[in-house]
């Protein structure tokens, strides 16, 4: 049986993936703040960032993962 899928598309230099997901809940715009230092050693992480509730959220490095 085939299902919609929601896709998001993004870029990156000019390349180009599209990214299933079961659900898009919503749309934020936010300031990454790098965090080399403390997540150095581990792949996959641009940054974190600081919710509008106060939260804080690490933010996934999609090229970084393919």
């Amino acid at each position: 049986e085939r299902k919609e899928l929601e896709v998001i598309i993004v870029e990156k230099a000019g390349e180009k993936i599209g990214l299933a997901v079961d659900k898009i809940i919503g749309k934020q715009e936010i300031i990454i703040k790098p965090i080399d230092h403390f997540l150095k050693n581990i792949s996959g992480f641009a940054g974190a960032t600081i919710l509008g509730d106060g939260k804080a959220a690490l933010i996934i490095d999609i090229f970084d993962l393919i």
